[in-house]
């Protein structure tokens, strides 16, 4: 696939995550002891049929490895982009920030308000001014729980321009090399204690500004056809094959990687065709609303099931009974706040940023990527 085309399957990848999150955490949520006695697990070490089953679902939709995938996309697609930049580093810099900036933060601002009149509607949150603002400035997230994987975004965006340079001057060993440094700097104590999820998801970036390179494309080349369903499996089943370990965590985000570069390249054969749906495209449109906003009505639904029996000894049962109007919920105000919310601040970026962008002829008519 030519680098500055829409990879559209990436899009469908992404809608399916973001649904797999809502699905994830509202089983979860009915009962909270499932993370540690199930999730964190190995199969061998499930107890009985029940647990199998629960494992094999919450497998399948895995909010862990779909935030993983989340990571990696950026890392992909933010790295083609700047790929397509031609001013000088410091206008390239200034403007893919304020882009980053403007795509992410209206939203979940607006995301975050939500949450809090959800909190106020079933009574279940004392609402105070000291809650809200450090939530609204990504240090604390203790109102809209997913926002933590914002602050990895923001805080990627220098590496992720310091990976693009050095690739530019070095190749692939530029980005090994970025990689090397800032993860020696997060090593440090005064760092390492307060970017932990940083810390944690960095080589998910590095791996994803990998796949536009000559090497991830050397990968997808020479992968067969029938690999994406089984890259695919291989990637939900890495960690609970395995059990969370370090080295678990890592084969689940090179597994990832090369999911995203095989879809990247077109050489995931019917899993690509099925990304590349009508259904699949939508919901990847809606899937960062999608994200965001499921996390208002999670707070509405478990406080009308708090306390209920049934839903606590079902909860695999009742988790995905209630998933399906929370996802339909979500993806309703996701159709709205994509028109209203995303697509102007998009545009805004775009047009404030023009000054970092030189025209380049071979770009007209090429839809954007970032």
């Amino acid at each position: 696939m030519p680098g500055n085309a829409r990879h559209t399957q990436l899009d469908g990848l992404r809608g399916y995550a973001a649904v797999a999150v809502v699905i994830f955490h509202s089983i979860l949520d009915r009962d909270p002891d499932l993370n540690q006695r199930v999730v964190r697990h190995p199969f061998q070490q499930a107890h009985g049929i029940y647990d199998v089953v629960t494992k094999l679902v919450l497998m399948a939709v895995n909010g862990e490895t779909a935030v993983v995938v989340f990571f990696v996309l950026s890392g992909a697609v933010l790295f083609e982009s700047l790929r397509r930049r031609h001013a000088g580093p410091a206008a390239t810099a200034l403007g893919f920030s304020v882009r980053r900036l403007l795509r992410l933060y209206p939203t979940f601002f607006v995301a975050l308000a939500g949450c809090v009149a959800a909190f106020g509607a079933v009574g279940a949150y004392s609402f105070e001014a000291a809650h809200f603002w450090p939530n609204a400035a990504l240090r604390d997230f203790s109102i809209l729980g997913a926002s933590w994987t914002l602050q990895v975004e923001f805080l990627a965006i220098p590496f992720i321009l310091l990976g693009f340079w050095s690739h530019r001057r070095y190749g692939v060993a530029g980005i090994a090399a970025a990689y090397a440094l800032v993860a020696t700097i997060l090593c440090a104590p005064w760092l390492s204690a307060h970017l932990v999820y940083y810390q944690r998801f960095l080589s998910c970036f590095a791996l994803g500004l990998l796949i536009p390179t000559g090497l991830g494309a050397a990968v997808a080349r020479r992968a067969p056809a029938v690999a994406g369903p089984i890259v695919l499996l291989a990637t939900l089943a890495s960690r609970h094959v395995m059990g969370l370990h370090w080295w678990s965590m890592d084969a689940e985000q090179v597994l990832a990687a090369v999911l995203v570069a095989l879809l990247f390249y077109g050489r995931a054969g019917v899993l690509g065709h099925f990304f590349d749906r009508s259904l699949s495209q939508y919901l990847g449109r809606l899937s960062y609303s999608i994200y965001l906003f499921n996390v208002i009505y999670l707070i509405i639904v478990e406080h009308w099931t708090q306390g209920l029996e049934i839903t606590r000894r079902h909860p695999l049962e009742s988790g995905l009974l209630l998933a399906v109007p929370t996802v339909a919920a979500a993806i309703l105000t996701a159709h709205f706040a994509e028109i209203a919310l995303e697509r102007p601040s998009i545009a805004f970026g775009r047009r404030l940023t023009r000054f970092s962008i030189r025209p380049n002829p071979e770009d007209e008519g090429v839809p954007a990527l970032s």
